[in-house]
């Protein structure tokens, strides 16, 4: 039987390794507790959405960005159920998704659209079974983590958009990358523009317009064919600071010239006849009495109706056997050096032929130039105010010579 001393040192044994074990237990407890601290702070401060659910569906974490996102605290969210916070329908959806999770033990990777603050929201999700700490295998829930991609989708779109536009685009496209290593891209109508074949390189085509400046060239194809081009280029800034690219757009004009230069020819010839049929019609020579002719010039006097004028007065005076012809000026729009001078050239012509000019209708300043170049009043020359006292001087002259 052991003695009181040999009991004493077994308590007093006891005693210290109970001492032990309490000071050990309560470095686990605070290591325990400085690992959650830990854990809680690197879930909130993650830039992406943490969360865990028991088997029923409730939230027994939720990290701040989650709870955010929500607009809710963490501690809102904790113990609610996904349908409390969400769209019945989105929260119908990721259930469906954590009940397969929690059934089958197996992870899920799923993309989910969730309605936040009245946009719509992707997030890209990986949902897990959370097993017990003893290793049993049986499930006490599930965990989540989960990044919003909503910017990445959108830029995805765009680029789908892009791609599209590009590929179906009637202008060719080329894109250098600042990158040496960076692969060029062209489109199908680049290839057609310039009769490369349909699989042939974006480096073909980068070639082939290697010295062309941007604007407008005409441009000969590797199949002979001569066309038009417009070029533009422009730079294409890289994604946050990166190299980015040089973009040029070619757009073939060669139809568009040609119906440009085929309007301007038709242009030209409608001008053309319509200056004829101006000039033919405002030299129409009229007969007002035996002898007598008239002649009222409208608009403009240049080089090419200045000769029509000429021609018809003098062919009128021939074959009419005219002694006197009417020229009213009253119409010109002006009459300065140039109109002048055919003027008086004019009047020495019917001169010439042994007809008289009555001169009608000339302004203060026509009447200055036609002096200036050599107007000169003699017997064949006759100049009277207007075409009324023209009409009628020259009909009782006509008279007279009749008697």
């Amino acid at each position: 039987m052991p003695t009181v001393q040999q009991l004493e040192a077994e308590i007093a044994a006891l005693r210290a390794n109970n001492a032990a074990l309490q000071q050990a237990h309560e470095e686990q407890r605070r290591q325990l507790s400085q690992t959650a601290s830990l854990l809680r702070a690197l879930a909130d401060y993650a830039p992406m959405v943490l969360y865990a659910k028991d088997v029923d569906g409730r939230f027994t974490l939720s990290n701040r960005l989650h709870a955010t996102l929500l607009g809710r605290t963490p501690d809102q969210v904790v113990g609610k159920l996904e349908s409390d916070l969400l769209d019945a329908d989105v929260a119908a959806e990721i259930q469906a998704v954590m009940d397969r999770v929690v059934r089958t033990g197996t992870p899920s990777v799923s993309e989910f659209e969730i309605p936040i603050d009245d946009r719509e929201r992707v997030f890209l999700e990986h949902i897990f079974p959370l097993g017990r700490a003893d290793g049993s295998g049986n499930n006490i829930g599930i965990g989540g983590v989960a990044i919003n991609v909503t910017e990445r989708k959108r830029a995805e779109e765009a680029v789908r958009v892009f791609e599209a536009l590009v590929h179906h685009s009637p202008d060719g496209v080329l894109v250098r990358p600042n990158t040496p290593t960076a692969p060029m891209f062209c489109n199908p109508a680049l290839r057609r523009i310039l009769a490369l074949p349909p699989d042939a390189a974006a480096e073909d085509a980068a070639a082939m317009l290697l010295d062309i400046v941007p604007g407008t060239t005409e441009f000969m194809r590797i199949d002979g064919v001569r066309v038009d081009l417009e070029l533009t280029m422009f730079p294409i800034p890289g994604a946050a600071g990166g190299r980015g690219a040089k973009a040029t757009q070619v757009r073939n004009v060669t139809r568009l010239h040609t119906a440009i230069r085929e309007r301007e020819r038709q242009d030209e010839v409608i001008r053309r006849q319509q200056a004829e049929l101006i000039a033919e019609m405002s030299a129409q020579v009229l007969p007002l009495a035996h002898g007598v002719l008239m002649l009222p010039l409208i608009g403009t006097l240049d080089e090419a109706r200045s000769l029509h004028v000429r021609e018809a007065v003098l062919d009128g005076i021939v074959r009419h056997q005219a002694r006197v012809i009417i020229l009213d000026l009253t119409g010109l729009r002006a009459v300065d050096t140039t109109p002048a001078y055919r003027i008086v050239q004019l009047i020495e012509a019917v001169k010439m032929i042994g007809a008289r000019t009555v001169l009608t209708g000339i302004q203060p300043a026509a009447a200055v130039a036609l002096t200036e170049h050599g107007l000169q009043l003699d017997d064949s020359l006759l100049v009277l105010g207007t075409l009324q006292d023209a009409v009628q001087v020259t009909l009782a002259m006509a008279r007279k010579r009749r008697r």
